[in-house]
């Protein structure tokens, strides 16, 4: 199957090709990728899903007592950015692979720090005890 070249632009949510780049002129994106037909219906839709997990998201980040950790809407949200990544880095050209590689966001997405104090068995409790320590302690 012949590919085509198609430029990415997560943050505005849309995907373009050569002659759609050349048209608008001052049209930036994030992503080069080489695809087919087939693959670019497949980014577009998970573009699509994308967007949409964002919009839950976002909706959900205004409830103040509903945090964000272990939450569904985030867990599906990070689930969404790592698929979509994922095929961004399938299909993309060698720059596109080394700046998905450099920033990591694979690795991100899928190992949250719940080390940090606050995520223990006590998670109020524990938060708190650390930062009175922390006060204390000279340093």
């Amino acid at each position: 199957m012949l590919k085509k070249r198609y430029y990415v632009s997560v943050g505005t949510g849309t995907i373009e090709d050569a002659q759609t780049l050349a048209d608008l002129g001052d049209y930036s994106y994030e992503y080069a990728v080489e695809a087919t037909d087939q693959e670019i219906r497949e980014l577009r839709w998970l573009m699509s899903s994308y967007e949409a997990e964002t919009e839950k998201t976002f909706a959900r980040a205004g409830v103040p007592y509903k945090s964000a950790d272990h939450d569904e809407a985030t867990d599906e949200y990070n689930a969404q950015v790592r698929e979509l990544y994922a095929m961004i880095y399938r299909l993309g050209t060698p720059e596109t692979r080394g700046h998905i590689e450099k920033m990591r966001i694979m690795e991100k997405l899928g190992n949250p720090d719940y080390r940090q104090p606050g995520y223990g068995k006590h998670n109020a409790e524990e938060a708190i005890e650390v930062d009175k320590r922390e006060r204390v302690e000279p340093k």
